[in-house]
């Protein structure tokens, strides 16, 4: 499970997420990470210049 906190709405996430739709927007800020359809490749959470995405176990 990825956590969201703080998402400062700079898009860096769903440029390099590999499956589309798995990274759900509102108002420009990530609001959920559909986990039916991501791969668990983490690219996103890597990516995030602000930390804003975590792991969760």
């Amino acid at each position: 499970m990825i956590a969201i906190l703080g998402c400062q709405g700079c898009g860096t996430c769903s440029r390099v997420c590999p499956v589309p739709g798995a990274i759900i927007r509102n108002g420009g800020k990530v609001v959920k990470i559909d986990m039916e359809k991501c791969k668990e490749c983490y690219e996103c959470v890597k990516a995030c210049p602000y930390g804003a995405l975590v792991i969760m176990d």
